[in-house]
């Protein structure tokens, strides 16, 4: 049972800090703010290449700041399950404030995000990746080749249709706050989408005084890379690419929160792993949920432990 396993992970670290947690707020605001910075004064330098500006510069610049907006989210995924602090205010305060910045719609997701961990691994109520059932990839493909991939899925296009329409035959609109997902928050549900408009209409108004290239070379490049980031590593926390990690899904008559949020995987994201807040040690993040990302990985010793067979990691590459 989840009591008997979490009398075997010490109490501490079920207690979150919020001079720990806002220490790590303002670490990666400060990192964007100052590769933000760093790239605007290589970007106005004259005697660079455009060349190299355009095939160097810029790719870099893409990928570091949009980790940085992967690991941004991830402090905001804290708040959403309350693991940054004990004050469900201020998580709900910091959380809308970070998610907005990477336009998130906070109590949204939050909520919806939620619904996967409590059904994780349920075939039949899962929120998001569920593997379809042939009568339910007939029935969305309308006949159509039903194993048919999208190439694009994982490049941040895949967050999108997230977003708009939910996953599969579940379709949850993340900015239609009277979905029925959310009744029980509406109020911060409306916030949260207004939040992401005023965002929106900052960059278009920043566009029209600089220019939507410059827009896009700062912001959604990064913001891509971010999405992809989010795609990428929620599909391979649960799913097994690999021969010997198949990841079990049950239906729902079978399924218990115990056997399905162990039916995760943990992937460790190498030099990176620790900048994204250790969100790939994902076992005991979807067993506790309410563990600091900054104990995730002291709490996984402990759990594996004491209970060494029920461990899933992979050590492949991303």
């Amino acid at each position: 049972s989840i009591i008997e396993i979490k009398k075997n992970i010490p109490a501490k670290y079920f207690s979150p800090s919020i001079k720990t947690s806002f220490k790590y707020v303002a670490w990666d605001l400060m990192a964007v703010a100052i590769i933000f910075a760093i790239y605007l004064m290589l970007d106005s330098i004259g005697s660079i290449p455009s060349i190299i500006k355009i095939f160097v510069i810029l790719p870099s610049y893409t990928f570091v700041q949009g980790t940085m907006f992967w690991a941004i989210f991830v402090l905001g995924h804290d708040c959403g399950h309350g693991s940054f602090s004990r004050y469900p205010w201020l998580n709900d305060i910091v959380g809308t404030f970070l998610h907005t910045l990477i336009l998130v719609p906070y109590t949204p997701w939050k909520l919806s995000h939620r619904h996967h961990h409590k059904n994780t691994g349920n075939i039949d109520k899962d929120e998001v990746f569920f593997p379809l059932r042939k009568s339910e990839a007939s029935e969305m493909t309308k006949g159509a080749d039903s194993t048919k991939l999208i190439p694009y899925f994982g490049f941040g296009i895949g967050w999108i249709i997230y977003l708009f329409c939910g996953y599969g035959t579940r379709a949850t609109c993340h900015i239609n706050p009277f979905d029925p997902l959310f009744a029980k928050n509406r109020a911060g549900a409306i916030t949260s989408i207004i939040c992401v408009l005023l965002t929106l209409f900052v960059l278009y108004n920043v566009s029209i005084h600089f220019g939507i290239l410059v827009v896009v070379k700062y912001y959604f490049l990064p913001w891509t890379i971010f999405a992809s980031w989010l795609v990428i590593t929620t599909f391979l926390h649960h799913h097994g690419a690999e021969e010997n990690i198949k990841l079990p899904w049950f239906a729902d008559d079978q399924w218990n929160y115990v056997v399905g949020n162990l039916s995760s995987v943990d992937r460790d994201y190498g030099i990176l792993h620790d900048v994204t807040h250790s969100i790939g040690t994902h076992q005991i993040h979807h067993l506790f949920p309410a563990i600091p990302h900054y104990y995730l990985k002291e709490a996984t010793t402990s759990f594996r432990k004491c209970y060494p067979q029920f461990k899933r990691e992979s050590n492949k590459p991303i």
